[in-house]
C-alpha cells in the first residue's frame, strides 16, 4: 500500500514537472500582434479614406502592442476614436469597412500626421 501511494506520487511529481517544463519552453511562442510604423501610417490611411475593412480596425483596437511603447499609445488613441467617433460600416468591394464621424475623420489625420513624419519612419 505505501508503495502504490510512492509510485502514484512519483508519477505525479513526474507528469506535474514534465507540463511546468512543457509551459516554460513554450510560453515565448504565444502570438501577440506585431506592427510596424508603416503598416500603422497604411493602416490610418485607409481609414481616412473609408476603406478600411472592419475586421482590420478591430483587430488593430483590439488587441495590445507589446513589443513598442509609441505603436501601443496610437492603438490606445485609436481605441478612444473608435468608442466615440465610428458611424458604422459600409460595403465596399464585398468587404465591411469601418466608417468615421467627421470628428474621427480629423483625430485620424491628425494621428496620420504625426505619424507620417515621425524621424524612424522609412517608405
Amino acid at each position: 500500500m505505501l508503495l502504490q501511494i510512492l509510485i502514484s506520487a512519483g508519477v505525479f511529481f513526474l507528469l506535474l514537472l514534465g507540463l511546468t517544463l512543457f509551459y516554460v519552453r513554450h510560453q515565448t511562442k504565444v502570438p501577440y500582434y506585431r506592427l510596424t510604423q508603416r503598416q500603422c501610417v497604411v493602416l490610418l490611411s485607409k481609414a481616412i479614406q473609408g476603406v478600411l475593412p472592419e475586421r482590420e480596425w478591430h483587430i488593430f483596437v483590439g488587441m495590445s502592442i507589446r513589443d513598442n511603447e509609441a505603436l501601443e499609445t496610437l492603438r490606445e488613441k485609436c481605441l478612444l476614436i473608435d468608442e466615440s467617433c465610428v458611424k458604422g460600416t459600409c460595403l465596399i468591394n464585398g468587404q465591411q469597412c469601418i466608417s468615421f464621424n467627421k470628428q474621427g475623420i480629423r483625430q485620424l489625420e491628425m494621428l496620420l500626421d504625426e505619424w507620417q513624419h515621425k524621424s524612424n519612419y522609412t517608405v
